[in-house]
């Protein structure tokens, strides 16, 4: 089976001496790079657009995932809010059997403002250390 081979090649006629073929001329260069710069251009935009589809797709991953969040953290604000409106309409409901209804809601309105304006003054402090710009100290 290798002797078919050797065979093969030495039966192949050998170029004459006479003709001389050029082994590159300047414009098959010219083109092999003109091509090999076309590709090399065709490839980046390719990777370019596969890099901008992979990060459109992440993107859309993301804001979904964020929609969620947003989604529960709102459902949780409002199911907190109810139930605080409920907490203070239970311990008016107490109060008033004890001091009578005028009393017991001008003690829970009392106590919702007090906390409300501390709250407020303690954000009001905080945010006056924020530093806003750069530049300021």
């Amino acid at each position: 089976m290798l002797d078919d081979k050797i065979v093969a090649i030495k039966d192949q006629p050998s170029p004459d001496e006479d003709e001389v073929l050029p082994a590159h001329t300047s414009d098959s260069d010219d083109k092999s790079i003109t091509d090999q710069v076309g590709n090399l251009v065709d490839d980046v935009r390719k990777l370019a657009e596969a890099e901008l589809e992979y990060y459109r797709t992440k993107l859309s991953v993301n804001m979904a995932a964020t929609k969620t969040v947003l989604l529960l953290f709102s459902v949780a604000i409002i199911v907190g809010a109810t139930g605080l409106v409920a907490l203070i309409l239970g311990i008016l409901l107490i109060l008033s059997h004890y001091w009578g209804p005028v009393a017991a809601t001008a003690l829970l309105t009392g106590s919702a403002l007090l906390v409300t304006t501390v709250l407020l003054n303690m954000a009001i402090k905080r945010a006056r250390k924020l530093p806003l710009d750069e530049n300021d100290p």
